[in-house]
């Protein structure tokens, strides 16, 4: 089966840059998948996102979208690509059903043929009452769900999630994920989502992939990154909350060290081995006077793997 999105040595480099924004990428993407894309703040996924829609040309390697290049002369695969960018790119002085006529037109649409489900969308994402109002009088959520609506056109086999959430509410971020998930049941529709909600992508995505300084770090299923990277972690809650500082010295005394961070009258652990060797440190604990309350072993997160894998000096 030929893949959604395949990637072959991917490098990109901008004039000026003493280092690659992307850098030997190499990865596939099936038919029907939901793949997230993490990596902090400069790590390239926005360059990634550019050029598996056509926007901007490799320097080195090949990405092929469905087997065809998405950056071709014809511009055919660019319109079956759904992008849904950080910054919604409107015409501020037209109303919002005049900037989804336009999206229809670039995309070769026609207006007709796709105004029942637009007027569909609308409604599932309440702006039906909207259409009229230019469209820089509309909220920032607003114009985030009008972004996506746009991104939805002609039900294209790909879409490219970049922070479809951000400026949402809770309310309307899940509306969105239910959308996007009735989108890939109804039509398998691939879609390549990046978040810094990483709990957004862990709930919603088969698989991830992890970048950093424009490299592939990871590729694999969010429970498996978790179980891998994640790290065990521990909350010890003292009996007397001004025993917090005791605690949180001495547990920061171990060795080899642990991790430990304070907040909320509790201290949170990781490190290697540290299940193990908590009990005795927590016994040491008590000869010195310093109760322990409780004590809560947590699954490791997705987000946990993410800071070991990335570094939790990052941004995003």
């Amino acid at each position: 089966m030929t893949p959604a999105v395949h990637a072959d040595e991917l490098v990109k480099r901008y004039d000026g840059m003493a280092h690659d924004a992307v850098s030997r990428l190499s990865f596939a993407i099936e038919p029907g998948e939901v793949i997230g894309l993490l990596g902090p703040n400069g790590a390239g996924k926005t360059t990634l996102i550019k050029m598996i829609c056509g926007a901007t040309v490799p320097t080195r390697g090949t990405v092929e979208v469905f087997g065809a290049d998405p950056a071709g002369p014809t511009g055919a695969v660019k319109r079956g690509i759904g992008v849904v960018h950080q910054s919604g790119p409107f015409d501020m002085m037209l109303p919002a059903l005049d900037n989804l006529r336009t999206a229809a037109r670039y995309k070769g649409l026609r207006w007709r043929d796709v105004r029942r489900q637009v007027d569909d969308l609308l409604t599932a994402f309440g702006l039906d009452g909207k259409t009229g109002q230019l469209t820089f009088t509309l909220s920032g959520g607003e114009r985030r769900r009008l972004q996506v609506i746009r991104a939805l056109l002609g039900d294209p086999p790909l879409l490219l999630l970049d922070e479809p959430s951000a400026g949402l509410d809770v309310g309307a971020r899940r509306q969105v994920w239910s959308l996007l998930h009735e989108l890939r049941r109804r039509h398998g529709t691939t879609m390549l989502w990046t978040s810094h909600y990483v709990e957004e992508v862990e709930r919603n995505c088969r698989r991830v992939l992890v970048v950093d300084h424009g490299r592939l770090v990871e590729f694999a299923a969010p429970r498996e990154l978790a179980e891998r990277f994640g790290g065990q972690v521990a909350l010890v809650r003292p009996e007397r909350p001004q025993d917090t500082d005791a605690l949180l010295a001495l547990l920061g005394q171990a060795q080899p060290p642990l991790r430990v961070t304070t907040g909320e009258g509790e201290v949170e652990v990781r490190g290697q081995g540290m299940r193990a060797r908590l009990p005795a440190l927590l016994t040491r604990a008590e000869t010195l006077g310093i109760g322990i309350g409780a004590v809560e072993y947590r699954t490791p997160s997705l987000e946990d793997a993410f800071l070991t894998l990335v570094g939790a000096g990052h941004d995003g």
